[in-house]
């Protein structure tokens, strides 16, 4: 009797760590997910902030926090600065009619440091794509596993005329915007249902 009720811990420990173990698919959820883009001008800092955009990610051994994959899509047109001028002029420099998304895609993982128990740390690169123009970038965040959901926090710092993009100007050229940005999230993913 005492033997098998041993095997069948052993059992019930071998189906949950291959259950752990094994790839695990993750959707954004957007509800309680930022993209924050921040920048200089001549006159003041200024921020843009998306809470409408979409993402996947996929984690090879969730245990580990072993990623995958990871890609985000943000409608350029979602970023709000709170005035309606200077969101013209980012969609006007954006060229939103014509790219009217930035996308994020995993490259490679150069790094991954366990902080805590169910917390990661990550130094990756992947290729963002702004107004059609397509570059690697260096990106760190931390990763936090929390049951059936992940939360990741961090930033990457950009220029735009890496992207084409002509920093915008206002009142005839006399206030000029700083060509680096940094583009700052917190996003939340949850873990895809099987069907």
């Amino acid at each position: 009797m005492k033997k098998l009720s041993i095997s069948k811990v052993a059992v019930f420990f071998m189906l949950l760590l291959s259950i752990e173990v094994c790839s695990q698919d993750y959707t954004l959820n957007k509800s309680s997910s930022t993209i924050t883009v921040s920048g200089t001008s001549s006159l003041h800092d200024w921020d843009v902030i998306s809470n409408d955009f979409t993402g996947h990610m996929k984690l090879q051994d969730v245990l580990n926090g072993k990623l995958e994959s990871l890609y985000v899509n943000v409608n350029s047109e979602t970023l709000k600065s709170g005035k309606k001028a200077m969101d013209k002029k980012t969609y006007k420099a954006l060229r939103t009619d014509e790219f009217p998304n930035v996308t994020f895609s995993l490259n490679s993982v150069k790094s991954q440091k366990r902080i805590d128990n169910l917390i990661f740390e990550f130094k990756l690169t992947g290729d963002m794509s702004i107004c059609g123009v397509t570059n690697s970038v260096p990106l760190d965040f931390l990763l936090t596993l929390n049951g059936d959901r992940i939360n990741i926090t961090g930033s990457c710092i950009i220029k735009m005329t890496d992207f084409k993009i002509e920093p915008p100007t206002a009142l005839l050229g006399t206030i000029k915007t700083g060509d680096q940005i940094t583009i700052k999230f917190n996003s939340n993913f949850i873990k895809k249902r099987s069907n």
